[in-house]
């Protein structure tokens, strides 16, 4: 069988191609040295791709990246597979292009892509596409003074409808494919790094120096291990009362629960999202010295079957698990003359909530609140648990909680490699759970209170360190009597201040 070639798929606001630096003539090289990872290191090819014009879309790129790559295979010869390396968004966009042109359609079985390594993916979004392209243009030591196409920024804003659309199928559909055990396998991979570098901060923008991620992108919205939960109301009773938001709560119920498959996530020790000093793609050079990157992504290319992609995978792991230790958690950024500057690197979570009805309908309408102890009191959440909170401007009752899982969890105090103690121990204070409030009562359509209680199975219990859970949290919807009614008087009235009546 042919080897398959090597392409690779840079990411957002990029207009050249010395983006890619010299990764891939250091694949080349280090294939070639070792005579592996079977790739064909003679025909090396560098997608170039326009995400920084506002009419382009996501999906315009994969389209694009279709006629591309049949372009580039028809010239290969026949039958000839792929193997391809992205970075940020570029990750997404292949993504998308495998969902369109071979997932939804059926031909799974006929993709040309072997491979699929992705390098910092932003592949649940990232908390900078909300600042908008005229700030990010602005943010020179990131993105070199372009601005971001708003096409694309828009699929990238953190909970939207466009990357919910694509991890949901992800999470609920994708393990019936069994994309490792086919005739003609597809082997994914995610590589990110979370580590921050300090050069490239932007003093005005926190996002840049936010823990958890590489300073663009969340290892939590990079990893493709995710989860999708449904809590809903019971449906209301016929004549039922409609009970003040002050008095009584609607408990939300489980009603499903679905997983990913398996899928190969590595935490690359010292990379930054960009850069040329500590980059994931940016800092590698083609000097034959030993880079995490380089050895991470052939490691992946060398995988050939099912044993071998969930022996890596389980490698991958204990490897995490090891770097995220709390010995190994401490940052010291030494400052002349001033205080030493100290970052604790926590594992975070990220929890996609959508607020809907039982019709699919968005429900912008509510406030959200999470809650601790046994008495789900929102005052009770410990210190630090919540490092940020969006919602998205396209879509309300879209919001995405960005959370310090170690700060739920509870640990030891944190000392740094001489010994010094940087933080105390840390206090749990379970059970966790979320309350929904309606904004304002009295309308004429309107919503349930809702509880999630945590007596059997808490917030905790749905997510997981540097992973993202999808909630969806089912209202009921509750119409008035007023709403609709007829009169007997035909004498003209206005029913304009008409009280709305009860619950239907």
């Amino acid at each position: 069988m042919s080897k398959p070639l090597l392409v690779f798929v840079h990411g957002w606001s990029v207009t050249s191609t010395s983006t890619y630096g010299e990764l891939p003539a250091r694949l080349r090289a280090e294939a070639a040295r070792s005579g592996g990872p079977g790739l064909d290191v003679a025909h090396v090819h560098l997608g170039q791709y326009v995400s920084f014009r506002d009419e382009v879309r996501l999906e315009d790129v994969a389209r694009a990246f279709d006629r591309a790559i049949a372009q580039v295979l028809a010239g290969a010869g026949a039958g000839r597979r792929f193997a391809c390396v992205t970075h940020s968004t570029g990750g997404p966009v292949v993504r998308e292009w495998l969902d369109r042109f071979h997932v939804q359609p059926g031909t799974l079985d006929a993709c040309p892509m072997s491979h699929l390594v992705m390098l910092a993916p932003a592949n649940f979004g990232s908390a900078l596409a909300q600042l908008g392209k005229g700030r990010l243009g602005a943010m020179k030591a990131w993105f070199n003074g372009v601005e971001p196409g708003q096409g694309v920024l828009d699929w990238l804003e953190l909970a939207s409808p466009e990357s919910n659309s694509l991890n949901l199928r992800w999470i609920n559909d994708y393990p019936a494919l069994k994309l490792t055990a086919r005739a003609k396998p597809i082997f994914p991979f995610v590589l990110s790094g979370d580590t921050i570098d300090r050069k490239l901060y932007d003093h005005v923008n926190a996002y840049t120096g936010e823990t958890g991620g590489d300073g663009v992108v969340r290892l939590a919205a990079a990893n493709l291990n995710a989860r999708h939960v449904v809590l809903a109301q019971p449906s209301q009773v016929a004549g039922e009362p409609l009970p003040s938001a002050r008095k009584r709560l609607r408990n939300l119920v489980k009603v499903s629960d679905a997983r990913s498959a398996p899928t190969a996530f590595k935490i690359v020790p010292g990379a930054s999202h960009s850069g040329t000093d500590l980059g994931i793609m940016g800092s590698v050079r083609d000097d034959g010295r030993p880079h995490a990157t380089v050895d991470a992504i052939l490691r992946c290319l060398r995988v050939a079957d099912t044993a071998s992609y969930e022996a890596l995978r389980q490698a991958f792991d204990a490897e995490n698990a090891q770097h995220q230790q709390t010995s190994r958690r401490v940052e010291v950024e030494k400052i002349p003359v001033l205080p030493d500057r100290v970052y604790i690197h926590d594992p975070h979570a990220m929890v996609v909530f959508r607020l809907l009805d039982e019709s699919g309908t968005r429900v912008p309408e509510m406030n959200l609140l999470l809650t601790a102890g046994p008495n789900a009191d929102p005052n009770q959440l410990p210190e630090g648990f919540l490092t940020d909170r969006q919602g998205n401007r396209r879509a309300p009752g879209n919001l995405c909680f960005f959370l310090n899982h170690a700060a739920l969890t509870g640990g030891p105090a944190i000392v740094d490699a001489q010994g010094r103690q940087r933080r105390a121990e840390r206090i749990p204070r379970p059970p966790y759970g979320l309350r929904l409030m309606p904004r304002q009562e009295g309308k004429w359509v309107e919503h349930w209170a809702a509880e999630m209680l945590a007596a059997t199975e808490g917030l905790l219990d749905l997510v997981a360190p540097n992973q993202t859970t999808v909630i969806d949290l089912r209202l009921t919807r509750i119409v008035r009597e007023g709403v609709f009614r007829f009169t007997s008087q035909l004498a003209p009235r206005s029913f304009r201040k008409d009280e709305p009546g009860p619950a239907i």
